[in-house]
């Protein structure tokens, strides 16, 4: 398979996906086997494309052209490709999972989830691959609106109300900052496109690199940068499913790609111009980072516990977007990628936890670990990935992020983020601990037919996932230099 067709394929296959699972609603099997194999298509398109790029290809979609030099256009590259293949191989997982969690549930519309699923993973997708900043902000806008009905799909007032939270702080955020940032750009370079080294590179004074980095990000509110993150919060009373969607492989990566993507190829070295913002917001995501941890250790509903976790930890790679170092690059795409994989396990765990035992609670955890092993054998591994412990991927990325920090001259962001890490630990190790510490409850299950294989192998696979970096870190440093490399 070429890179173009590869290109198409992973963006075109979830759409797909979406309009099939809607069409084949009934039977339920043929629904759930529909958005498996969806997810599978849009899983071996993205690791097509990651091969293309390995072995030097490239590809370049454009589907419109609304301004001079500004296209609608799609390329393959080496940081939209490795998040791309590894969001959509867990996505895959997640499928699988979805499929046996509507059913153990009985969900209210679940050809609707699944679909919209599927839209938020074609819009990620676009993210991913985008070209451009104008590409870029189609995307996101096309994922605002996927994101939406998943929050709201239960139609209750708290989701009604989580819902409407999420699309006025994104909406508002998007068109009132990142919007005048992209025309900004465009005014300055003449071209929105996304390069090594940065289209600004050379182009801005002081006042206007620090004004349009502020406008960056806090208009890429998706990546959990405070204030503007309670929406992020409040959303954790969506249905399993979309929790793993919004939180491991759609909204919340995405912000945080989003980032890395405008730090790399729309600032590059004009970041160091930026200085007096950058400072400041890399003090503000190590500072989010402490805050939300604390945060997750009140929380005594999982769910709401795993949100803030999930947003200390995107802090982590916007932290190291900002150092404008080719270490801190890396640091946060493997920030991503572990945080992906440890996301996913965790809230697929919970799900199948709720879903067999209606247990949501910190205290209620206790001993379930002697009812689903394997289940909580995938939670303790995702949880000392995200906590840093070695030889889990969370670890190399801490362990990156530690040494950019260092290597920026910032030694009080490194003891931010080792001090983030340790207040993970505080709100995730007592969990998994717990729960294999203590006798096993005498009435674990509420469905008699226990742990389905739909609800067990996802999470035992994604939760494998957090070992890969100990091999790959290396390929991986040489695979992404070109994202930080000016040609």
């Amino acid at each position: 398979m070429n890179a173009s067709l590869a290109l198409a394929g992973v963006l075109g296959a979830p759409l797909l996906q979406a309009l099939l699972v809607l069409l084949f609603a009934r039977p339920p099997g043929l629904r759930d086997v529909t958005h498996i194999l969806g997810a599978g298509a849009t899983a071996v398109f993205a690791l097509f494309a990651l091969d293309a790029v390995a072995h030097g290809q490239t590809a370049h979609l454009v589907l419109a052209r609304p301004l001079p030099n500004v296209d609608l256009a799609f390329s393959i590259e080496p940081l939209g490709a490795l998040f791309a293949a590894f969001v959509a191989g867990l996505g895959f997982l997640h499928a699988v999972h979805s499929a046996g969690i509507v059913r153990a549930t009985h969900e209210k519309a679940p050809a609707r989830l699944m679909s919209f699923m599927a839209l938020a993973s074609a819009a990620t997708m676009a993210i991913a691959f985008s070209a451009n900043l104008f590409s870029f902000f189609v995307g996101y806008q096309a994922l605002i609106l996927a994101a939406f009905p998943l929050v709201a799909h239960r139609g209750d007032k708290e989701s009604t109300h989580a819902a409407r939270s999420l699309l006025i702080t994104l909406f508002v955020t998007s068109v009132g900052l990142l919007l005048p940032a992209m025309v900004w750009t465009y005014s300055a370079a003449g071209a929105l496109d996304f390069q090594a080294g940065g289209v600004l590179a050379g182009r801005l004074d002081v006042v206007s690199a620090n004004v349009l980095l502020v406008l960056f990000v806090f208009g890429i509110a998706m990546c959990a940068i405070p204030p503007t993150h309670r929406w992020l919060s409040e959303a954790s009373g969506a249905p399993y499913p979309a929790l793993t969607s919004i939180y491991a492989l759609t909204v919340l990566p995405a912000g945080a790609l989003g980032i890395v993507k405008i730090a790399a190829y729309v600032f590059g070295a004009e970041l160091l111009v930026a200085n007096v913002a950058r400072i400041g917001l890399v003090l503000l995501a190590g500072v989010g980072m402490c805050v939300f941890a604390l945060i997750a250790l009140s929380k005594q509903d999982v769910r709401e516990r795993l949100a803030y976790s999930c947003m200390a930890q995107t802090l982590a790679a916007v932290m190291g977007a900002l150092l404008a170092l080719g270490a801190g690059f890396f640091a946060s795409a493997l920030q991503i990628i572990a945080t992906c994989c440890a996301a996913a396990t965790l809230f697929m765990a919970v799900g199948a936890v709720a879903a067999l035992t209606q247990r949501v609670r910190v205290e209620d955890y206790v001993g379930l670990g002697r009812a689903q092993p394997w289940t909580f054998a995938g939670f303790a591994l995702a949880s000392a990935s995200m906590i840093g412990m070695p030889p889990f991927s969370g670890a190399w990325a801490k362990l990156w992020l530690i040494t950019a920090a260092a290597g920026a001259n910032l030694p009080w962001a490194a003891a931010l983020a080792a001090a983030a890490a340790v207040l993970t630990f505080t709100h995730l190790g007592p969990l998994a601990a717990n729960a294999f510490g203590a006798r096993a409850p005498t009435d674990p299950f509420k469905r008699p037919d226990g742990a389905s294989i739909l609800l067990v192998a996802p999470v035992v696979l994604a939760a494998a996932a957090t070992l890969w970096l100990l091999v790959l870190a290396n390929p991986l440093s040489a695979f992404l230099s070109p994202v930080w490399t000016p040609r």
